[in-house]
C-alpha cells in the first residue's frame, strides 16, 4: 500500500501497478482479493490524479467500473471493502452513475468500455459493468455491504443532481431496514443530499422519513430531524405533516424537546407562509383557559407555540401577522426555549426579541395565499386528514409505546426462559392489529422492527436459534405484510380504484411466507394450524376484494381447499371457529351454487374483511425448525467446475439436513436462469443419520450443458408439500408444491480446455 509519505510521479510505474493490482482481483484467496481492491483504489487514484485533464474523467470512469465488478464477490468483506472503494472515487460520468442504478444497459453505456481486466483472459471492461452495482448492494443480505453502498452514496450523490434524485426512492425504502446502522446511514446520506439542495422529498416519501421520527434509536430520531430540518416542503399539507410529526416525536420522547424546538423554529423560519396559516387555524389552542391558566405542560401547545415565535424570521416575508399575545405567553417558556435556540441566540436575545414581537405586529396583504403553493386539491385534504386521524392516535401510541417498553425489558431480563421471549411477542401482537386497521403502519412497522431486533439480539447468542424464536421471528414479518397489504387494500378502496401492482406483489409473497410457517415447523398444534390458515384466508379475501379477478378459478380453488382444511380441523379437535372463517364459508358456498357466475359475488368477500380481528396466539409445544444448507465446495467465479457443452455435468454438493425425517420428499433444485429446472430426488434413506442433523455429500447430475463457454447454475432444496392440492406436471419430478428449505447457492462452470 502507499504511504502518505511517499509521493510517486511516475506515470508509467503508477499504471504498472495499477493493473498488476487489478489482476490479483481475480485472485482464488479472499484475502488477496480483499487487499488488491484497497490495492486498486489507491493506485487509481494516483493514476487518474497523474493523467492530463482531457483523459482524467476516462480514467476515474475506467476506475469506477473495474470496482464495480467487486461488488459482486462471493466475500462480504470483499464487497464491502468495494463499496468502500466507491465512495472514495472524487469524478465519475452521470451516465455511468445512472447505469448503476438501473439493470438494462443504457444507450450512453452500450458502446462504451475502458481498460481494465473483465474477466481472467478479457482485458476490458465495458461500462454496462456498472449496471445495478449500488441497487445490489444496498439490497445485499449482510447489513456491513448495505451500510457501505449507503456510505458511497453519499460521497456519489454530490457529483450529480440527476442521478440524487434517481436515488432517493431507494434511500426512502432504507429506512424501513431491520439494520440501525444501516437506516442511520440512510439518514445521513439524505441529509447530505439536502445540504447540497439535491433532496426532492414527495409527499408519497415524506410519510417514511417523518415515521423515523418515532425510531427508538435516540441517534435515528435526531439523524431525521437533521434532514427534515433541510428539507423543502412545497405544498401545506406536507408542512403539516412534518409538524404533526414533530410534535408525536415530543409526545413520545420528551428528552428530545431542545432539539425539536430547534428543528420547529428552523423549519417555519424557513416556511414562513405555512406557519401563518396554521398559527391561524389553532389560534384556539394557545389562548388562556377560562381560569387564565396557559397550557405550557401541554407539549402540543409549546410546539406550536416555538413554530408560531420563528414566523418574523421568515425569509418569505418582512412583516408577520401573528397575534402579538402570542410571543407573550412564549416569554413563560423562555428557559426551554434557551435551551433549543442555544445555537441561534442567546436567551437575553430571545426575551427582547419575544418582548420587542409582543409590542407590535402588522398584518401583511402577502399573507393572503390566494392558492399559491397551497393547492387545496383532494389527495392534500386527505393526507391532512390522515395527519388529524393519527394524531388522535397519540393516546393509543402512549399505549403501543408502554407495550413496546415492557417487551424490551422482558427480553432484557436474564432471568426470563428462552421460551418466554417469543412468548411475549406472540401475546404482544393482537394490540397491533387496530394501528393496522386505521392505517398507522409507520407505528407498526417500527415497533414490529424493536421486537424483531431484541428477539434477534437473543437468538444470536446460540448458534442455532430454537424453533420457537424462528417461528416468532416469521410471524412478525407475516404480520408487517398482512398489515401493508391492509393498507394498500384500504387506500385503495378509499380512492375507488382498482388496481394490482404493490398490492399484488405483498399478497403472492405473504402466501408464500405463511405456507412456509405451515410446512417448516414440526410440533404445530391444531390451534396453531388453524391460526395459519386463518391468516392465509385473509390473504386470498383481501386478492378477490380489491377487484384482482385474474386466476379466479385457481384462486377460488385455492381458498375452497384452505376452508376444507379449516374444516376438517375444527372436526378433528373439537375447534370453534371465528366469524369471519364462517362468513367467508357461507359465502363460498353461495358463490359455488350461483348460477350467474362467481364474479358477481365476489364483492360479498369485502364484508367478511370487516369481520377479521387478530387473536391472542400462544405456542403450546416445543416447536423444530426444518432447515437445510447447501454448499459446493471451492466453487466461485474464480474456480469454475469444468464441463462439455452438451454432456451431463456432475456437481458435488455438500448437504446439511436440520429436523428432516426420512418420510420428507426432498429434491434438490438446478435452475438455468428463468427457462430451465431440473429436479434430482434425495431418497433421505440411502444417507442414513439422525432426524436432527444429518450431513453428506451428493454429486446432482446436470444433463442440459449449454453451449456457451461459461455459465452458471443455482443449485437449493425444496420440501414437497403433500397435503397441498395444487399438482404438478413434472413427468420425473415433484407432484405438489414445494416449499424451499435454504437460498439458492450459485455454482459457476467453464468449458473444459482441451
Amino acid at each position: 500500500m502507499l504511504s502518505n509519505g511517499i509521493v510517486v510521479e511516475d506515470r508509467s510505474l503508477v499504471e504498472g501497478c495499477y493493473f498488476r493490482a487489478v489482476a490479483l482481483l481475480f485472485d482464488a484467496e479472499n484475502c488477496v482479493r480483499c487487499s488488491a481492491v484497497r490495492a486498486v483504489s489507491q493506485w487509481g487514484q494516483l493514476l487518474v490524479a497523474l493523467n492530463p485533464d482531457e483523459t482524467k474523467r476516462d480514467w476515474s470512469d475506467a476506475l469506477f467500473v473495474q470496482l464495480c465488478l467487486m461488488i459482486r464477490d462471493t466475500d462480504m468483506e470483499i464487497r464491502v471493502t468495494a463499496f468502500n472503494a466507491l465512495g472514495k472515487i472524487q469524478t465519475v460520468s452521470e451516465d455511468i452513475l445512472l447505469q448503476t442504478l438501473s439493470k438494462k444497459a443504457s444507450a450512453a453505456t452500450k458502446q462504451k468500455s475502458y481498460p481494465g481486466q473483465y474477466t481472467a483472459k478479457l482485458f476490458k471492461v465495458p461500462a454496462t459493468a456498472a449496471a445495478f452495482a449500488l441497487v445490489h448492494g444496498l439490497e445485499d443480505e449482510f447489513y456491513q455491504v448495505r451500510k457501505s453502498a449507503c456510505h458511497a452514496l453519499k460521497m456519489l450523490t454530490v457529483l450529480s443532481a440527476e442521478f440524487s434524485r434517481g436515488v432517493v426512492h431507494i434511500l426512502i425504502d432504507m429506512l424501513n431496514d431491520d439494520s440501525m446502522v444501516v437506516r442511520l446511514q440512510a439518514l445521513e446520506t439524505l441529509h447530505c443530499m439536502a445540504m447540497h439542495d439535491y433532496l426532492k422529498v414527495e409527499e408519497s416519501h415524506l410519510d417514511m422519513l417523518l415515521g423515523s421520527l418515532m425510531d427508538n434509536n435516540a441517534l435515528i430520531r435526531s439523524a431525521a430531524r437533521k434532514t427534515v430540518h433541510l428539507t423543502k416542503l412545497q405544498k401545506l399539507a406536507m408542512f403539516r405533516s412534518c409538524i404533526e410529526s414533530l410534535i408525536k416525536n415530543l409526545e413520545l420522547y420528551p428528552q428530545d424537546e431542545a432539539d425539536i424546538f430547534n428543528v420547529l423554529y428552523k423549519i417555519g423560519r424557513e416556511h414562513g407562509k405555512f406557519v401563518i396559516n396554521i398559527i391561524k387555524e389553532v389560534s384556539q389552542e394557545l389562548e388562556p383557559t377560562f381560569d387564565g391558566h396557559l397550557a405550557m405542560n401541554n407539549v402540543r401547545t409549546a410546539a406550536l407555540l416555538v413554530l408560531a415565535i420563528s414566523a418574523p424570521m421568515s425569509l418569505e416575508q418582512k412583516i408577520c401577522s401573528i397575534p402579538p399575545q402570542i410571543f407573550s405567553y412564549a416569554v413563560t417558556l423562555l428557559d426551554r426555549l434557551s435551551c433549543g435556540l442555544a445555537d441561534v441566540m442567546d436567551q437575553n436575545t430571545i426575551l427582547a426579541y419575544l418582548s420587542h414581537c409582543s409590542r407590535f405586529t402588522f398584518a401583511s396583504a402577502s399573507e393572503n395565499f390566494e392558492g399559491q403553493a397551497l393547492d387545496s386539491h383532494l389527495k392534500d385534504i386527505r393526507l391532512w386528514k390522515k395527519s388529524g386521524e393519527i394524531c388522535h392516535l397519540f393516546s393509543e401510541s402512549m399505549e403501543l409505546k408502554k407495550v413496546t417498553s415492557l417487551l424490551h425489558g422482558n427480553l432484557l431480563d436474564p432471568h426470563v426462559k428462552k421460551a418466554s421471549f417469543s412468548e411475549a411477542v406472540l401475546r404482544k401482537m393482537v394490540d397491533l392489529w387496530p394501528l393496522i386497521q386505521l392505517g398507522c403502519m409507520n407505528e407498526v412497522i417500527q415497533t414490529l422492527r424493536s421486537w424483531k431486533e431484541e428477539l434477534r439480539n437473543y437468538t444470536c447468542a446460540s448458534h442455532r436459534p430454537d424453533g420457537a424464536s424462528i417461528f416468532a421471528l416469521k410471524y412478525l414479518h407475516v404480520i408487517k405484510l398482512i398489515g401493508k397489504a391492509w393498507a394498500c387494500y384500504s387506500s385503495l378502496k378509499n380512492l375507488q380504484f382498482k388496481g394490482m401492482g404493490g398490492l399484488e406483489a405483498l399478497l403472492i409473497k405473504t402466501e408464500r411466507r405463511l405456507k412456509e410457517m405451515l410446512y417448516r415447523f414440526a410440533g404445530l398444534s391444531r390451534e396453531e394450524n388453524l391460526h395459519i390458515l386463518e391468516l392465509m384466508l385473509v390473504t386470498y379475501t383481501l386478492k378477490f376484494s380489491y377487484g384482482g379477478t385474474c386466476c379466479l378459478e385457481y384462486y377460488m380453488n385455492r381458498l375452497n381447499f384452505v376452508l376444507s382444511r379449516v374444516e376438517y380441523l375444527r372436526k378433528e379437535g373439537s375447534l370453534e371457529l371465528s366469524d369471519f372463517v364462517i362468513e367467508l364459508q357461507n359465502i363460498s358456498c353461495e358463490i359455488g351454487n350461483s348460477e350467474d357466475g362467481s364474479i358477481n359475488k365476489l364483492c360479498l368477500l369485502q364484508k367478511c374483511l370487516n369481520l377479521f380481528s387478530l387473536k391472542h396466539f400462544v405456542l403450546s409445544r416445543e416447536l423444530k425448525y426444518l432447515d437445510a444448507e447447501v454448499d459446493v465446495c471451492g466453487n466461485d467465479f474464480q474456480n469454475p467446475l469444468p464441463f462439455i457443452s452438451g454432456l451431463p455435468v456432475g456437481i458435488p454438493v455438500d448437504i446439511t439436513l436440520y429436523n428432516i425425517s426420512s418420510e420428507i420428499r426432498l429434491w434438490l433444485e438446478i435452475t438455468l436462469g428463468e427457462s430451465l429446472t431440473q429436479f434430482v430426488f434425495l431418497d433421505l434413506h440411502e444417507f442414513g443419520g439422525l432426524n436432527e442433523m444429518r450431513k453428506f455429500t451428493f454429486v446432482a447430475p446436470f444433463y442440459k450443458t449449454p453451449n456457451v463457454k461459461y455459465f452458471s447454475l443455482k443449485v437449493s432444496i425444496a420440501m414437497e408439500c403433500m397435503s397441498e392440492s395444487h399438482h404438478f406436471k413434472h413427468r420425473n419430478g415433484p407432484k405438489y408444491e414445494l416449499v424451499h428449505l435454504c437460498k439458492g447457492r450459485e455454482v459457476h462452470l467453464s468449458m473444459a480446455v482441451k
